[in-house]
């Protein structure tokens, strides 16, 4: 679940005579660094995150390679890379530059349709409360927490485990986003008849 709020249209680009007008905005719920996308990223596979950390960073410095000789490079199904140049002013006539003058200025970035399929979640709107400042505890307790209900009641929604933490909407779907691709909890139902049920077998070390 993703969050967005409304926001108004800047004076800037406001025409005279023009009604306000609100637009969309979508609300980060953070930044994922990339080593915790590798860590994520390693749950339930066979590889680890420094083997993987290790393909990323192989892959990166290939595709900066060939994007300097000028290559644009596709990533399997994220997409293309191509370098993009500037030069150092505008000209009417091509003699009248050399090539000393134009350099590398950056890299664009164009998604695949299949991974613009892949990224579009669902969508709500950030409700006013939200600004109020979440609880500040580590994975583990949070992990502790969800996991002591789940052993006496044996499934716990979002509203549950907000309350249980005193994590804000936002974060508590992150969390439980965290701990599905972890394998301790699965989700069930859809919409406001989402739930989510241990995996078998799964443990915490962090039960008393």
């Amino acid at each position: 679940m993703a969050f967005y709020d409304l926001k108004k249209k800047p004076a800037l680009t406001t025409k005279e005579g023009e009604k306000e007008t609100l637009y969309p905005s979508i609300v980060y719920s953070g930044t994922l660094s990339a080593r915790k996308l590798l860590e994520r990223a390693s749950y339930g596979t066979g590889y680890t995150v420094g083997e993987l950390e290790g393909a990323l960073s192989i892959i990166m410095d290939t595709t900066a390679r060939y994007i300097g000789e000028g290559y644009r490079v596709e990533l399997g199904e994220f997409g293309y890379f191509a370098g993009k140049i500037k030069a150092s002013r505008m000209v009417a006539k091509k003699t009248d530059i050399r090539a000393a003058s134009i350099r590398f200025n950056g890299v664009s970035f164009r998604a695949s349709k299949q991974f613009k399929m892949k990224s579009a979640g669902e969508l709500e709107r950030v409700p006013e409360r939200a600004f109020r400042t979440s609880s500040q505890l580590n994975i583990e307790e949070l992990e502790k927490r969800m996991m002591m209900h789940l052993e006496q009641n044996g499934f716990i929604t979002r509203s549950i485990y907000t309350n249980l933490t005193g994590r804000l909407k936002w974060k508590a779907t992150e969390d439980l986003k965290i701990f599905v691709e972890k394998g301790l909890i699965r989700k069930m139902g859809r919409g406001n008849q989402m739930y989510y049920v241990k995996v078998e077998g799964s443990c915490t070390n962090n039960l008393p």
